[in-house]
């Protein structure tokens, strides 16, 4: 391929916005601090009609579903609550309103899995993916374990993120409690796989060797890599090193899965050496 910026999906689409995460390196919460109002509306603020709290097992009452765009001095916010949940229902139609098929990332600035967000607005965006079947829609989740107990559609992608092999239970460990969910635990007692039809690694950011990518993608068959480094200006954000990168990509060539490489990579590896391969390419859905 001769185009030096290739992207991973053909659009985004954020019926549910927000997340709890806290990782420090987040793109999304970056986006946000940047285009959010200095405030934070509450119900009853003018232009808030049709939102409703959603009571929550932590206390949480700042998650809100709208009905319509916060739209103050008819201005558009697309973040009226900051990086609080939020479920934009005006949003749920929007794949309907793409005739050509696309491949759509869902949820770009949330995830959609996360423990703090109700079953209900989870069943509420696979009904809109399944009212508009021309597209592909790839979910990404930290909170692997809660995504597995899902049925998916055939032409739906559902990722997990993953940004190095290490253990954070273990003494020494990194004290980044996120990764605890982007390690994961592939024999732990509690996971209940569903329908994984078509599934993949998203390593990104890379912030570390991975070495137990073979482990990974033959119990779970993972079917594409996605790798990418951290982007931003963040005083502690990692570069990853070449090494890392060419194992991943060696392990991948052995197994015969696909690798996206993300942009962010070209000044780590260059442009000469970089990959964009689709799955849907290699014969698969």
């Amino acid at each position: 391929m001769d185009k030096t910026k290739i992207e991973w999906a053909d659009a985004t689409w954020n019926p549910v916005t927000g997340c709890f995460h806290g990782c420090e390196y987040c793109y999304a919460r970056r986006i946000v601090e940047r285009f959010a109002p200095p405030y934070a509306p509450r119900l009853g603020d003018p232009g808030m009609e049709g939102a409703a709290k959603l009571d929550s097992d932590e206390g949480m009452d700042t998650m809100l579903e709208l009905e319509k765009p916060y739209k103050p001095e008819r201005r558009v916010i697309p973040y009226p609550m900051g990086f609080y949940p939020t479920l934009h229902k005006y949003r749920l139609n929007q794949p309907r309103k793409w005739a050509e098929p696309r491949t759509i990332f869902v949820c770009s600035m949330a995830d959609l899995f996360g423990e703090w967000v109700p079953d209900e607005w989870i069943h509420l965006v696979f009904d809109a993916c399944r009212e508009a079947p021309q597209h592909r829609y790839l979910f990404l989740t930290k909170n692997w374990m809660r995504a597995s107990k899902f049925t998916y559609e055939d032409n739906w992608w559902v990722g997990r993120t993953y940004t190095h092999t290490e253990n954070p239970l273990l003494p020494g460990a990194s004290k980044d409690e996120n990764l605890y969910l982007c390690y994961g635990c592939p024999n732990h007692k509690g996971v209940v796989l569903g329908d994984l039809r078509n599934t993949f690694l998203s390593i990104e950011p890379l912030h570390g060797p991975v070495d137990d990518l073979a482990y990974y993608t033959h119990s779970y068959g993972y079917q594409w890599v996605i790798v990418g480094a951290e982007t931003g200006n963040r005083k502690d954000r990692i570069i990853p090193k070449v090494e890392w990168v060419k194992k991943i990509v060696d392990d991948c060539k052995l197994r015969n899965i696909p690798v996206f490489m993300k942009d962010s990579l070209i000044p780590i590896i260059g442009e000469e050496n970089m990959l964009r391969q689709f799955p849907w390419e290699e014969g698969r859905q």
